[in-house]
């Protein structure tokens, strides 16, 4: 059972100082060069110690009896961004009490914290070590034993609002899909809020240059029956190896119908007009490499924009057909979500909903459906459920979401900036859910190309993934998931944090300028995974950030029921 704990990673919500160390000679003694002293009342005083840079070293609070009654000391390394902060409290006879050390890294993350608590006679009574990575967000705990006079790992405590992940995914019903297949589409048909109200007055004067992306699947074969799309943000999709981009320039109407892709409609050789803002279906042409395009406005004004696409033709393989549906066990927001199995390739009849948001199929083959996800679709648990032919389709998704605050991206020359990345989602990911793999088989191919060399903790051959995933998608629903431990372990998340603009800012602690995590199951225990890192501007002007989430996990089956064909209910 996953567990989730609350901890303090704030730095500065208290001063703490170093006095037992100091006293066992495991530091240089604090000099002041200023010192300030402050009535607390009730006959206390505060003494504040502060260094050659006005910066507060130590407090001192002194009892109405001149006796030493706390000690906090802020411990300032060379670039970092916090103070290593202890504290140390006394009993009435001088002798030390509790002793609390915090420590972070040079980008102000939490790394630990070391508790000691002593009686009067100076004998430890108790004791706490907790250790952060803050690359993993893995947390350790340890004890103090009386018994023994040392310290013995233990789990680290859950939070109160912490529940955790379930131990498996869901399991659907009839019922489940045939209502969430229900809203989506009755959603689906209301208008956008962009539509102007009928009878609006509409003009068409002056154009609007608009670069839109056409897209196809990356891999097809001559005589198969795709999809396609016309997108209006192309760049969302360049960076994904499994559909193929082409950009074009549409002069779009300042207003009216040929102000948006549905006053257009997309023209294939040996296929009717089809509209731009649906699917782009088309039988891929025997013995050709080459397509010939043409967009045209539905009402014939303006001139048609003509184009040629280079197909991406792939060799057939003699691969077994799947006998089932499989989808990522966590599809990233802004990323493709591609699921596999046995597809019409013409995408109008396919009807896909991340809970009651219908889902953009941007992309089709007979063998794959390319998802995009909702806008307005959370990180967490979102059910998909897919419509094809006479069947319906469930899988227990969890949908990760990247995000990095602030906004700002400029910087003048000498100023430093505090960045915050955030994977939400995969903390809800079941337990079951965490094993290894590598779906779709794109995603080695995406982190290779960002991070050369990578290798998966647990890739094995391409044999054993597929005989892994075969017998993951054979499972009868009966049966309990994750019997041995370690079909529970091994999966990961990899995200890389890339500096775009070396020369213009530097982030602080980074190799190569770039950051590399490695996420597991440990990694969300405690929730989001967050970390935070220092940019250094050394120009004065914008530096650019980039990021990828790749899961490396692998596949969930889907659970399948018998539904009308799901062409013609749509």
């Amino acid at each position: 059972m996953s567990f989730k704990f609350a901890l303090r990673t704030e730095p500065l919500y208290y001063f703490k100082l170093l006095i037992l160390l100091l006293l066992l000679g495991d530091v240089a003694p604090v000099f002041a060069q200023r010192t300030v002293v402050q009535d607390s009342g009730g006959g206390q005083k505060i003494e504040l110690h502060y260094n050659a840079a006005n910066q507060v070293v130590e407090t001192d609070t002194i009892g109405a009896d001149g006796k030493l009654l706390q000690k906090d000391v802020l411990e300032y390394p060379p670039g970092a961004l916090v103070a290593q902060t202890v504290s140390t409290s006394y009993w009435p006879n001088g002798k030390v009490h509790k002793v609390t050390r915090d420590t972070y890294d040079n980008n102000s993350n939490f790394t630990g914290e070391f508790i000691e608590v002593f009686d009067e006679a100076g004998k430890q009574a108790s004791g706490y070590k907790l250790n952060h990575d803050p690359h993993t967000n893995v947390y350790t705990c340890a004890a103090w034993q009386a018994t023994t006079l040392q310290y013995k790992a233990e789990e680290c405590p859950a939070g109160e609002e912490s529940s955790g992940a379930p131990e498996t995914a869901k399991k659907f019903t009839a019922d489940d899909v045939t209502q969430q297949l229900t809203a989506a589409r009755q959603a689906a048909q209301q208008p956008p809020r962009s539509t102007p109200p009928p009878g609006a007055p509409q003009t068409t004067a002056g154009t609007n240059v608009k670069e839109v992306g056409l897209i196809f699947p990356a891999n097809i074969h001559t005589g198969e029956r795709v999809s396609g799309s016309v997108v209006d943000d192309p760049g969302d999709y360049e960076d994904s190896p499994e559909v193929v981009v082409t950009r074009v320039a549409l002069p779009f109407s300042a207003a009216g119908n040929a102000s948006t892709l549905s006053g257009w409609h997309v023209e294939l050789e040996g296929e009717p007009p089809q509209s731009a803002d649906g699917p782009i279906a088309l039988t891929v042409p025997p013995g050709q490499i080459e397509l010939a395009v043409v967009f045209r406005q539905n009402d014939n004004a303006g001139t048609p924009v003509s184009m040629v696409v280079k197909l991406p033709l792939a060799s057939r393989t003699k691969s077994k057909p799947l006998s089932s549906y499989l989808a990522p066990a966590v599809c990233v927001k802004g990323q493709l979500c591609v699921v596999r199995g046995q597809f019409n390739g013409n995408s109008s009849k396919t009807f896909a909903a991340f809970e009651e948001r219908a889902a953009k199929i941007v992309a089709e083959t007979s063998g794959a459906a390319y998802l995009a996800i909702p806008e307005a679709t959370d990180a967490g648990p979102r059910p998909l459920v897919l419509a094809e032919g006479t069947k319906a389709i469930g899988f227990p998704m969890v949908i990760a979401k990247f995000s990095i605050r602030p906004s700002r991206r400029d910087l003048p020359k000498g100023e430093t900036l505090l960045m915050y990345p955030t994977v939400e989602g995969p903390g809800d990911l079941p337990d079951s859910e965490w094993r290894p793999g590598n779906f779709p088989p794109s995603n080695l191919e995406l982190a290779r190309k960002v991070l050369p060399g990578f290798q998966p903790v647990h890739e094995g051959s391409k044999h054993e993934q597929r005989e892994a995933e075969e017998k993951r998608a054979s499972t009868k629903s009966g049966e309990k998931p994750g019997d041995e431990a370690e079909e529970n372990e091994g999966g990961e998340i990899l995200l890389v944090i890339k500096n775009l603009t070396p020369d213009d800012a530097a982030f602080r602690e980074s190799k190569n300028g770039m950051y590399v995590f490695r996420l597991h199951a440990a990694s969300f225990r405690t929730g989001d995974f967050k970390y935070k890192f220092n940019v250094e501007a050394t120009k004065t002007g914008s530096f650019g950030v980039r990021a990828w989430l790749i899961p490396f996990l692998a596949p969930v089956a889907g659970q399948e029921f018998p539904i009308a064909d799901a062409g013609s209910a749509k």
